[in-house]
């Protein structure tokens, strides 16, 4: 085996990528490289450390034991290293770097345009990759750096990670501006009266009605309405709820209330911009609704690193900005 210091921190890279990846194709992607040169580097790095580190199988390449223990060592240090090397040489106006948030429909939608007008302005080599946050285990992909920021409605928070609030918002009814329930008295019995349209992201409907989805510790709230919590309401008076369509995203939602006598509870800020857009009308609930706290979370090994120290203070100001609008 050749002396460990003889390794660079390229080969450290690559490491860190097959090893979180498991598979050539993949890390290659990621990193930007060929094939060829990835396996080149495992090459390098089997000889340099004298073990095989990755054997490959049916479905993808397998660490070794000796792997597993230097990736415990390797992955933590990279982003220390890289936080450290790239010191205050982000410039904004000549990165090409890609930043990767994580996302919900309804922030896609509103806060993410601000930023994109931000980044086109102020960083216009830039990009960003928007991750659907209900695909996402939001800590794994945080602990590996394949995330810069995730935003959403988060509670309990491990150490690891830091929490900025954005902005606060709560949900109410949204319908037609001609909708029977859109004037007069708003109670439980017209929400037992008209059909729903549900949002329900893959993740949402969990047993007993729960608010939260538990991710490694990390809790992650609902945004639009827990169709279980509801129906607790309703049967509690004795009243029950129709569903009239259940959408997978958020934006499909003003289009079909427009046109129908149907009814949704959404985000105030997302009720804002459809009542705009279309004729349409929101009413506060007929039931208590604390208001919830718009985050953006990241990991603290990535602190040290200006372009996401950039992408979060850009964040920051695109809510302020985003909320000045209303």
């Amino acid at each position: 085996m050749r002396e460990i210091h003889s390794a660079d921190l390229n080969l450290v890279r690559v490491f860190v990528a097959v090893m979180e990846e498991r598979g050539v194709t993949r890390a290659a992607e990621r990193l930007h490289l060929t094939q060829s040169a990835i396996s080149h580097a495992l090459a390098r790095l089997r000889e340099t450390l004298g073990d095989e580190l990755f054997i490959r199988g049916p479905n993808g390449m397998y660490p070794t034991s000796r792997a597993l223990e230097l990736a415990q060592a390797f992955k933590p240090a990279l982003r220390q290293i890289e936080g450290a090397l790239a010191g205050n040489t982000f410039n904004p106006e000549t990165s090409d770097i890609t930043f990767a948030i994580s996302t919900s429909d309804f922030l896609t939608a509103t806060v993410i345009p601000e930023l994109m007008a931000r980044i086109r302005c102020h960083a216009p080599k830039a990009g960003c990759w928007l991750r659907p946050l209900s695909e996402l285990n939001i800590t794994e992909e945080l602990d590996r750096g394949a995330l810069h920021v995730a935003i959403g409605v988060f509670g309990k928070t491990p150490s690891r990670f830091v929490s900025e609030p954005l902005f606060s918002d709560q949900s109410v009814w949204l319908m037609r501006r001609d909708h029977p329930a859109a004037a007069g008295p708003f109670g439980l019995q017209a929400l037992a009266a008209f059909p729903h349209v549900d949002i329900l992201i893959s993740d949402q409907l969990q047993p007993a009605g729960d608010a939260t989805i538990d991710q490694g510790g990390l809790e992650r709230a609902y945004i639009t309405s827990n169709p279980r919590y509801i129906e607790g309401l309703l049967g509690a008076e004795g009243l029950t709820r129709t569903v009239g369509a259940t959408v997978s995203h958020i934006l499909a939602v003003p289009a079909l209330l427009a046109a129908t006598d149907m009814i949704a509870y959404v985000p105030l800020q997302f009720a804002l911009r459809a009542v705009r857009a279309l004729d349409l009308a929101w009413r506060d609930p007929p039931y208590h609704a604390p208001p919830f706290e718009i985050s953006m979370l990241s990991h603290r090994t990535m602190g040290a690193h200006p372009a996401v120290a950039w992408l979060r203070q850009a964040l920051v100001e695109s809510a302020e900005r985003y909320h000045r609008k209303d």
